[in-house]
């Protein structure tokens, strides 16, 4: 987790900075000075502000949501459309992707393997050079997707519908129903979990 930390931080099209310049930035803050200096002893590093967000990135996980419920038994936690959602989710073949507890998160995948997706970011290539990286980028997890839109690394799509039909078009090359796209989208909404007060508050 911590060596992912550094990406956003360098990437031209995120924060386009550097751990050195964030580093030099935040000593100049007395608030933060003072926080860094009550948790690592030598105070604000590199090293200490990647350290201090990835443990912050470990409650970002946030689970009970209603298709957990819904997993441990309790069928009324979802509605029969999200149902309808999750078992068109395995069957279109969204599961080959976004699997395992997070929803994906898991491994890295080409952006738009059956259609072009006009990307402007060349994706992991930026960093590994491989010919075979052009446009691969990490599958997210979609855990509380319905909270965090615009979707796409890039932000393409303003909504979660938007970027079912697309995803289906470009990544597993079907067409989607309007039923169906509906019922993912259902599915998608019941991932929402339980936000912890840690970080609620904040």
């Amino acid at each position: 987790m911590k060596e992912q930390v550094y990406g956003p931080i360098d990437n031209p099209v995120e924060m386009g900075y550097s751990i050195a310049a964030v580093t030099e930035t935040l000593k100049k803050n007395k608030i933060y000075l003072q926080q860094f200096t009550d948790i690592y002893p030598d105070g604000i590093t590199s090293e200490n502000i990647v350290d201090a967000i990835a443990e912050f990135e470990k409650v970002l996980i946030i689970p009970n949501s209603p298709f957990d419920k819904y997993l441990k038994g309790d069928n009324k936690a979802i509605s029969q459309k999200a149902k309808e959602g999750y078992l068109l989710f395995v069957s279109k073949g969204c599961v080959i992707c976004h699997h395992g507890v997070n929803i994906g998160g898991n491994l890295y995948n080409k952006f738009g393997i059956y259609k072009d997706v006009n990307s402007s970011s060349l994706g992991r290539y930026n960093i590994t050079k491989r010919e075979e990286d052009k446009y691969v980028f990490k599958v997210p997890s979609l855990r509380n997707i319905a909270l965090i839109a615009p979707y796409m690394h890039d932000g393409r799509m303003s909504t979660l519908k938007d970027a079912v039909e697309f995803m289906t078009e470009h990544q597993l090359g079907r067409y989607m129903e309007p039923g169906e796209t509906d019922a993912i989208v259902a599915f998608l909404k019941s991932l929402t979990g339980e936000v912890p007060e840690i970080v609620r508050s904040k």
